[in-house]
């Protein structure tokens, strides 16, 4: 640990504390000696001017209580705080295969900054993170843009759609949600042409423009019995309910996955049986599919109303 991230840490232990600290318990925090805790007692209150004093009665420092709030000068992270940083910010940018590059360029150049005054370089550990993508899908970096800015202001959307089918339609949507999920991107939206909640996959829009009209927003509640009570991407009301049994070898790894929150699950011997409600059943076909002869489909049917 440097001398900064002594000093952020120490910083961070006086504005946390509402009592004097003794140099004793200081050193433990730091991970240092008392002579270094010292120091950056020295540096924090003589150099930027920390509102910093001892306590002759409690034999402890802390932050003078009357003093206005202190907080260090600019960007104060310490390094494990950095290459955290760091990692999440070129994993973004890994994940959105560059839709987010103008957004965070100037964030990461900061932190390169901090790092490179550290004496850390940048590919010494970046080089040593990877991200295996399977089944995405290129979307146009503008149509995300424009996307992300509508649901930012609330603002309807213009689209054309191309369906898994593909059928080609031409909507109005108001912007609810930006859902990444299975390395794909997602907008539940209200459809003002089908008068419903509805979701896109953005890979799909093939042309989109922001509207100045105000977006219909729709109630949380609503939202989440639309989109969270079916299996999978799929929304609207389960309709179909299916019993599926697992075998050994992969019972326990699927006995630790929830499949869906209103599931319902029992152990019979070595078996694993799970019932899922679902309204579309691509989704959950292709998940079954992964499981090989390790799991049987033993009954399908439509759900009570």
């Amino acid at each position: 640990m440097d001398k900064f991230d002594k000093i952020q840490q120490l910083h961070r232990l006086l504005i946390n504390h509402r009592f004097p600290i003794p140099i004793r318990s200081i050193a433990e925090e730091l991970e240092c000696t008392k002579a270094t805790a010292k120091k950056a007692i020295d540096t924090l209150r003589d150099y930027l001017h920390a509102p910093l004093y001892y306590d002759e009665h409690s034999k402890g420092w802390q932050y003078d209580k009357h003093a206005d709030t202190f907080e260090l000068p600019g960007l104060w992270l310490t390094s494990k705080e950095l290459h955290g940083l760091a990692t999440i910010l070129h994993t973004l940018d890994t994940i959105g295969e560059g839709l987010l590059g103008n957004e965070i360029a100037v964030v990461q150049q900061q932190v390169e900054k901090l790092l490179k005054a550290k004496g850390i370089k940048v590919d010494s550990f970046i080089g040593s993170i990877k991200y295996l993508s399977m089944n995405k899908r290129p979307i146009i970096s503008q149509f995300f843009s424009t996307v992300v800015d509508a649901l930012v202001h609330q603002k309807q959307l213009f689209i054309r759609y191309n369906d898994y089918l593909g059928r080609v339609s031409q909507r109005t949507i108001s912007p609810q949600y930006l859902i990444h999920y299975q390395e794909n991107w997602y907008l539940d939206a209200w459809c003002h042409k089908r008068k419903g909640l509805r979701s896109f996959m953005l890979s799909r829009i093939t042309y989109v423009m922001k509207q100045d009209d105000n977006a219909c927003i729709i109630s949380v509640e609503e939202c989440q019995q639309h989109y969270q009570t079916s299996y999978g991407i799929f929304a609207g009301k389960p309709k179909h309910l299916a019993i599926l049994q697992f075998y050994p070898p992969v019972t326990n790894e699927v006995a630790s996955i929830q499949w869906h929150p209103d599931q319902q699950t029992e152990w019979q011997g070595d078996n694993y049986l799970i019932t899922i409600p679902y309204n579309d059943d691509r989704e959950l076909v292709r998940d079954i599919l992964k499981y090989g002869n390790h799991v049987e489909v033993i009954h399908t049917a439509a759900q009570a109303a």
